[in-house]
This record gives structure tokens, sequence and C-alpha cells, in this order.
């Protein structure tokens, strides 16, 4: 993850914290980290570009 991805991912884990605890989620259990992997792989992403543009 670069430090953009880092930044990104850092606001939203913040973002979602009060809810989140609320809810009685713990977000150093949670796997957010896994659903943002694709952003490491960028060919997986390009057709959903496509697919927008269209």
């Amino acid at each position: 993850m670069n430090n953009h991805q880092n930044a990104i991912f850092h606001q939203i884990t913040n973002f979602l914290k009060t809810p989140l605890a609320l809810l009685g989620v713990d977000l150093k259990n949670f796997q957010f980290n896994k659903i943002c992997h694709f952003a490491n792989h960028p060919y997986l992403c390009k057709g959903l570009t496509l697919y927008y543009h269209f």
C-alpha cells in the first residue's frame, strides 16, 4: 500500500470508528485491508472504469 492509499485507509477507518463502535464492532479485528486489496491491482479496476464510460 502506498502513502496515498494509507492516508485514504486511515480516513475511512477514522470515519467508521464511531458508528461501528456503537454497533460493537472492533476495527482491530475487522479485515478492512483485505477488502481494499484490489486497489493494489490496477488491472482489476480497468474493466470497472470502462464499464462506467459506456
